[in-house]
């Protein structure tokens, strides 16, 4: 059986190769982090505007969070839904391009796991 750090290099290697390979628009690291913290919210189906992504992590300014949130749009990793009662209010909802992102992602998980 494989040690668990060993797993998990195996997965970063594996990530890396596949999205070097792919067709993807590449994203920077900070943009990498805003769509895995915005999994959380999507994978439960909780709605989060842009306000609120905007806080979504500690680390990272919100006018910083702000522009990669353009830049992922401008990839076609997310996009700005407004709201059906408040137009002053955005969603940030994943794309198809997210979903499949995020499937080569898991079969590179299932791969380092082989």
């Amino acid at each position: 059986m494989r040690k668990p750090s060993d797993l998990y290099q195996r997965f970063i290697h594996l990530c890396l190769a596949a999205e070097k390979l792919s067709d993807f628009p590449a994203l920077s690291l900070v943009e990498n982090r805003i769509l895995s913290l915005l999994s959380m919210y999507w994978s439960t189906h909780q709605p989060i505007t842009v306000v609120e992504s905007m806080k979504i992590s500690p680390d990272i300014s919100t006018s910083t969070v702000f522009r990669h949130l353009k830049s992922l749009r401008s990839k076609g990793y997310v996009e700005l839904v407004v709201d059906e009662v408040d137009n002053r209010i955005k969603y940030v909802t994943p794309t198809d391009l997210t979903a499949d992102y995020f499937d080569m992602m898991g079969k590179s998980m299932i791969k380092a796991m082989k």
